[in-house]
């Protein structure tokens, strides 16, 4: 493999790439960091002209040493530029740059200075920061957002927002808010995950000649890469004119309970707009008038009941009625749904078996039923949110690559899919739990909704009847689908059962990206 530019590495990957680099190369390390400061002056002057105040705010290490270059080498070419130290540089790099920024006559001010810049430069911390800045670095940040936001300068940040984690992308209480991001060589997974999606702003890559060694790439390809997903599109169903509902595949909705019949009828909604010649709704008796009024098209098949729902009675009916079938279980199901139910679905059976994801409630039923674990295999898929995720793992979540490997692993040697859930969905689908992870950051703030992942459980479902299955491009079209009920109700009103509205929409338009007729 190759460092492609949707490749993403962590902070780790990174840092091993430029060791690795700088000794088979020879490149000293303060020369690549004048490639960097290059790229970030080229970059100002291309977006912003020439003759703007710009200010760098520095800190001590080599994001600082990155500001205090490229501050000199915007001197000589208009404009007013000067620098901001949060403290006094630590690293040999920046000490020398910090030398060579007075030698130039590069102006010097104050933390407390009351000059306001067009134009602000964030390099005080890179992407290993640790811990929640603090001090100079806190003010010079806090200083930065109400500039930004009371006085309009913009905010460039030098390869990541000063106070965002480049591994998990989570914010400290003190974060720089980007109009900008300049990822230095390669974006990394903090850009893409949690609070970057917000933090960052616009996220540019540039390449500073840092090139991947043969025995990185073979590293990175041992311990899994991680990447955006593309092309949704490459992935479609696609079906022969003679065909019929018996040879587009069967869903099998094992889902509701009184009270939340509307989680299965969405979910089932899903999977009729997916693909799926036939979707068969199992579900407690009494819920089965609910669920022929909200998804007429869907079958039902009344199981037996306790307090709502299903019973170890439904067991025997589910082994049956399995077979063939691309299975969804979990949306509404309610943790009184008895074990034994999940035990059918997932029990060997002499011949190939079905796929199934699992959602909501059959998350919470595993965690509860610890041995059914060992169930899991390569043909499960799991859907967590972070919280079904913390109890599937019994563990506190640590990142969001990390996290979804471990949740991959459950499958024992096999591994199993996962999918960890959030405002970008992180997949683990090709060899897991070893294989590479891939992000997919589509979507909206108006999914933000219950219900909005009892409509992907379904998508995925009804997507699995294919033959040109991937998680991956599943989760891309949730989120198209998502921006299109956006547009069209806004992200305070839209519900989940806008999404599945919209879901013939996001089809026919990836269709037409294809170059297919719709």
């Amino acid at each position: 493999m190759e460092i492609l530019e949707k490749t993403l590495l962590t902070p780790e990957q990174m840092r091993t790439m430029e060791q690795m680099y700088f000794a088979e190369a020879g490149v000293k390390s303060i020369d690549v960091m004048e490639r960097a400061a290059a790229a970030l002056a080229a970059m100002l002057e291309e977006r912003f002209g020439s003759f703007k105040t710009i200010f760098f705010a520095c800190g001590p290490g080599g994001n600082g040493g990155d500001g205090l270059a490229a501050a000199r080498l915007l001197k000589p070419r208009g404009g007013e530029v000067a620098f901001v130290l949060a403290e006094e540089p630590k690293s040999a790099d920046a000490i020398e740059n910090l030398r060579r920024a007075r030698e130039a006559g590069v102006r010097e001010i104050a933390v407390d200075s009351p000059e306001r810049p067009d134009i602000w430069v964030d390099a005080l911390f890179g992407t290993g920061l640790s811990r929640a800045p603090a001090g100079n670095a806190a003010a010079l940040i806090e200083r930065m957002n109400c500039d930004q936001f009371n006085h309009g300068a913009k905010i460039v940040s030098v390869d990541i927002p000063s106070g965002l984690s480049g591994l998990s992308g989570q914010a400290f209480p003190h974060c720089v808010q980007a109009d900008m991001t300049l990822a230095l060589q390669c974006a990394k997974t903090g850009h893409y995950l949690n609070d970057g999606l917000d933090k960052c702003g616009e996220i540019l890559t540039a390449d500073i000649r840092i090139r991947a060694t043969e025995a990185f790439l073979k590293q990175l390809n041992a311990t899994g890469c991680t990447g955006l997903f593309a092309k949704p599109q490459d992935f479609l169903p696609q079906y022969p004119r003679n065909t019929h509902k018996g040879t587009r595949g069967h869903v099998l909705v094992v889902a509701g309970s009184m009270g939340m019949a509307g989680a299965a009828a969405l979910c089932a909604g899903a999977a009729l707009r997916s693909g799926a010649g036939l979707v068969t709704v199992a579900c407690p008796a009494s819920i089965v008038p609910i669920l022929q009024v909200l998804e007429p098209c869907a079958m039902c098949v009344p199981l037996p009941e306790k307090d709502g729902a299903l019973s170890a009675k439904a067991a025997d009916v589910l082994w049956e009625l399995r077979d063939g079938k691309s299975i969804v279980a979990g949306p509404g199901l309610s943790q009184r749904c008895a074990p034994e139910v999940l035990e059918a679905l997932l029990a060997e059976k002499e011949r190939i078996r079905e796929s199934i994801v699992l959602d909501a409630d059959a998350l919470n039923i595993l965690s509860e039923h610890r041995k059914l674990l060992s169930m899991l295999d390569g043909h499960c898929i799991l859907t967590p949110h972070p919280g079904e995720a913390r109890r599937l793992l019994g563990r506190e979540l640590t990142d969001p690559i990390s996290d979804v490997r471990a949740l991959a692993a459950l499958g024992g040697e096999s591994g199993c899919r996962a999918v960890l859930k959030g405002a970008s969905r992180v997949i683990c689908e090709l060899n897991p739990p070893k294989g590479p992870v891939f992000i997919s950051t589509t979507g909206c703030a108006g999914m933000a909704k219950g219900g909005s992942g009892d409509v992907f459980a379904g998508l995925l479902a009804g997507l699995r009847t294919c033959e040109r299955f991937n998680i991956s491009a599943a989760c891309e079209i949730h989120g198209l689908a998502g921006i299109l009920a956006e547009e069209k109700y806004g992200e305070t009103a839209m519900t989940a059962r806008n999404i599945v509205e919209m879901l013939p929409e996001a089809f026919r338009r990836l269709a037409q990206r294809r170059g297919e007729k719709p």
